[in-house]
């Protein structure tokens, strides 16, 4: 019974982000159109929120190592280590499109609890508006934004549970669009600290206001295991995402057969759902990631066109006093895309 109690007492404040709107917040993907999973709206909040992430193949739900940047994404990785760091990142991509994301946590020592706060930006650039004849009516900048407050505490020895409230914001001109979303995550770390394994709920959510229609929010269900060896500087992840879903692959069967393309086997549908990535440890200053993503190598992979490279990403992550550096490269194409952080200690306990 004090178990009970003291449980209640470190997660009240948490259950209640659970319990926000549960009825509105069933919303997901997880329906099948023309054999393929359905569009979503918000798509921006599938991206990567830092450049380790990156880094390690787009999504890492369960590394060992302590990083604010993964566990904006996965409240459950939020833990005391972080406790009043402050990260900034920037995602240049084509034009004048670029990403940002401003992130911090506090930890409550009263409720043994982490609070984590971040805003999740995306900025589309300058946009020529016209009507339907081609008469300019002036430039607009399109931009969608994500605020977001999250709640982590260790419900058990190894077992942790962390909670993430989102408010969304899309602006494209004349369309407007704003949204709810939950995320709910759980870790379980072994007690030698050598292996982790998550699971996250991601995007649980629905439309407040609508561009026309009400849409489906890019609902994510993922697994993580990630296992660090004990004598050699390595650490190695899985991550499995979509698990809702099996076809996750457009496949338009009549291009298929127009073009003399082959429609995906079974296995291929299978390994679409994996991420598979490594962290080499160079001393406790610096590492190196690299990452490998099936879903995304699929996509881009043009039969009798292909680049041995898409699907691949890598990334550095540099350790100082106070300061930590992260870049991470992923490759689409013949173009690779940079992503920058930056990691600010402003002040310890």
């Amino acid at each position: 019974m004090c178990l009970i109690q003291d449980i209640s007492k470190k997660l009240g404040v948490l259950f209640l982000f659970l319990s926000i709107g549960s009825k509105p917040l069933l919303a997901q993907t997880t329906q099948y159109v023309s054999g393929r999973a359905s569009n979503a709206v918000f798509n921006f909040l599938t991206l990567p929120y830092s450049a380790k992430a990156t880094a390690l193949g787009g999504i890492n739900i369960s590394s060992l190592s302590s990083d604010l940047g993964l566990a904006m994404y996965n409240p459950a990785l939020l833990s005391s280590d972080m406790d009043n760091q402050l990260q900034v990142g920037i995602k240049p991509y084509l034009s004048d499109i670029k990403q940002y994301d401003v992130n911090g946590a506090h930890w409550i020592a009263s409720k043994k609890m982490v609070l984590g706060w971040g805003v999740h930006y995306m900025d589309y650039g300058s946009t020529t508006m016209t009507d339907v004849s081609g008469n300019y009516l002036g430039d607009f900048r399109p931009n969608d934004y994500s605020i977001q407050f999250s709640l982590a505490g260790q419900y058990t020895r190894d077992l942790y549970i962390g909670s993430t409230l989102k408010l969304i914001q899309s602006n494209y001109g004349l369309y407007k669009s704003s949204g709810i979303a939950i995320d709910i995550g759980l870790r379980y770390r072994s007690s030698n600290n050598l292996s982790q394994i998550s699971i996250l709920v991601n995007n649980l959510g629905t439309q407040f206001k609508t561009y026309v229609n009400k849409e489906e929010l890019p609902f994510n269900l993922i697994l993580g295991w990630s296992k660090k060896l004990e004598h050699a500087p390595f650490q190695f992840s899985v991550t499995a995402e979509k698990l809702s879903l099996w076809k996750i692959a457009y496949n338009d069967t009549s291009f298929n057969q127009q073009q003399g393309y082959s429609s995906p086997s079974s296995l291929q549908h299978l390994m679409n759902h994996f991420m598979v990535a490594g962290d080499i440890f160079l001393g406790n200053q610096a590492s190196v990631q690299v990452g490998y993503n099936f879903m995304r190598r699929f996509d881009l992979n043009i039969q009798g066109q292909q680049n041995w490279m898409n699907g691949f990403s890598t990334g550095l992550d540099l350790r100082f006093n106070k300061m930590q550096l992260q870049y991470g490269n992923a490759f689409f194409q013949k173009n690779s895309y940079h992503h920058f952080s930056v990691f600010y200690q402003l002040h310890k306990r």
